[in-house]
């Protein structure tokens, strides 16, 4: 059983990864770019309150509701990702994993829903 939840932990672990350089691709490419962490390992304690200061100005960026919501998404379930992987880190269990699993599924939707929109404004 230790293997199966290593290996789960290591997947979940590239994929919080993952959803944070879409975060910081999208950032970067915002009516208003925002800088986030991009060292090759960013701990926690400063990936946390980067994404949570998006989260916070993803209302004062110029663009309709959906994609301040999308950004808004993005960064909570991230964020309860990350929080989720930390539990399970601690004291593993299957419906914490998975639920990690399900806020990085809908924080990578958000995102990349959020990323398409802004590459047609781009190229408008």
């Amino acid at each position: 059983m230790a293997d199966h939840e290593d290996e789960t932990l290591e997947a979940l672990a590239y994929g919080i990864s993952r959803v944070y350089t879409i975060l910081v691709d999208v950032c970067a490419m915002l009516p208003i770019p925002i800088g986030l962490p991009t060292e090759k390992h960013i701990p926690a304690d400063a990936a946390i309150p980067a994404i949570q200061r998006v989260a916070d100005l993803a209302k004062d960026q110029p663009m309709g509701e959906t994609q301040e919501a999308q950004l808004f998404t993005g960064c909570i379930h991230l964020l309860a990702a990350i929080d989720l992987y930390a539990l399970c880190a601690t004291r593993y269990i299957e419906t914490r994993a998975e639920g990690c699993g399900a806020n990085l599924v809908y924080a990578e939707e958000a995102l990349k829903g959020l990323a398409v929109w802004l590459v047609i404004q781009q190229a408008d």
